[in-house]
Order: C-alpha cells, then sequence, then structure tokens
C-alpha cells in the first residue's frame, strides 16, 4: 500500500504551490510568513521533503517541485476544491465558509473517494472561488486580468477569488456582502492612487478596495 504523506507536509505541499502558482520564487521565509510558522519548524518540515525527494532547494534557497512533489501538490489542490465544492454547492456551506472545512476534510480522503466524490458532482471544472480544478488550469483565459489593473469606467465581472485570501474568512464575508464574488459585475467608478485603491459599483452599492486585495481577484471585462 502507497504510504500517504503527513498532513503537515499536504499542507506545505499545498501552500508551495499557491506561492508558485503567484508567480515569485518560493523560499522559506514565504512559507513561514504564510502558515505562520517559525523558521526552524519550516527548516525542519522542508529538510524531512527534500529527503523525500519532493522539493529541490537550490543555492539561493529557491524552493522547487521535483516532478513527484508537483504531481502530489496538484493532487492535493484538486482534493482542496473538490472538498469545497462539495461543501458549497450540495451541503449549502456558504461559499466564504468553506476552505477552512475543506483543509480538515482534504487530508481523510482517499484516492478513491476523491474519485467518486469528483464523478458524483460531475466532474466541476472551478471551485466556489473560481479557482480552475485541476486539469482545467488551461481554462484561464487571455482575458482575465487583475482587478487593480481595470481602467476607471470599465465594467468587470468577478471570475476568481485568489487562494491566497481564503484564509481570511472575515475578508471573504466583506467580498460577499460587497457583491465580490465570481459571477458578478460592477463598474470601476474610480482608481484612487493617492490611497492605492477603487470604487467599484453593484447592484449592492459602492465599495472600496485596496489595491493590494483587487491586484489577487481576476476580473474580465462585460461591457
Amino acid at each position: 500500500m502507497e504510504e500517504r504523506n503527513s498532513v503537515v507536509v499536504e499542507e506545505y505541499l499545498q501552500v508551495i504551490y499557491q506561492l508558485q502558482s503567484e508567480g515569485n520564487p518560493v523560499k522559506a521565509v514565504n512559507i513561514a510568513a504564510r502558515i505562520q510558522a517559525t523558521p526552524s519548524t519550516v527548516h525542519a518540515t522542508l529538510s524531512r521533503m527534500q529527503r523525500d525527494q519532493l522539493i529541490d532547494i537550490d543555492k539561493k534557497k529557491h524552493i522547487r517541485f521535483t516532478e513527484d512533489g508537483e504531481e502530489q501538490a496538484k493532487d492535493m489542490i484538486f482534493r482542496h476544491n473538490l472538498a469545497e465544492y462539495f461543501l458549497c454547492n450540495t451541503l449549502g456551506i456558504p461559499w466564504y465558509e468553506v476552505h477552512r472545512h475543506a483543509h480538515k476534510l482534504e487530508h481523510s480522503m482517499t484516492p478513491l473517494v476523491v474519485e467518486k466524490l469528483a464523478e458524483f458532482l460531475g466532474y466541476p471544472e472551478y471551485c466556489p472561488h473560481g479557482v480552475p480544478m485541476h486539469g482545467y488550469e488551461a481554462e484561464l483565459h487571455d482575458t482575465w486580468f487583475a482587478l487593480d489593473q481595470a481602467n476607471e469606467g470599465s465594467c468587470v465581472r468577478i471570475v476568481m477569488i485568489d487562494e491566497s485570501l481564503e484564509d481570511s474568512e472575515d475578508l471573504l464575508k466583506h467580498l460577499h456582502k460587497k457583491s465580490i464574488i465570481p459571477g458578478q459585475e460592477h463598474k470601476v467608478m474610480e482608481r484612487l492612487d493617492a490611497t492605492r485603491s477603487l470604487i467599484l459599483d453593484s447592484e449592492k452599492g459602492q465599495t472600496m478596495l485596496p489595491f493590494d486585495i483587487a491586484q489577487k481577484i481576476k476580473v474580465t471585462e462585460c461591457c
């Protein structure tokens, strides 16, 4: 029987994958900041992952997946997103709450359960936050761009909330309240460079959104 990684290693696989997806070099300090762990704890886990040939660490301390490590990371991300979809669309748990519940569920899902759950759900293409499921990454269209790059006066449709925002349930609740969720449309009323924020308008009224949050929300122009 194939031995499963520990819960800690599975969580590190997810975090490294997410940091890598953001396009920046992945280093131990970035991982420590994301999971709020001490440098010594992160170093110990990374050493174990390197020993197990899940990652490589170069002379500049940049962390990269091995082929096996990347496949296992993609499997973890798929399990997580599938669990989120099930919790939201089958059990009716609000989309802004499913992340923390999925974190617990994903570690107990066997490959057979994952296979049968995907079949039961009709092989969904996106999680509730708009993140493409494994195998559908190519569906990211060229027309998608970060909300902080939207022009003043333009109309945009929210398509994806970046995974890096999912750990803040309070933030997701705020976005939900302001209808900043996948599928909803907003007009960019103003770009306030002095305060580094946008003013958006929708059927829920106007809201101010800082650039550092807007840059982690993908949109497409809708008019």
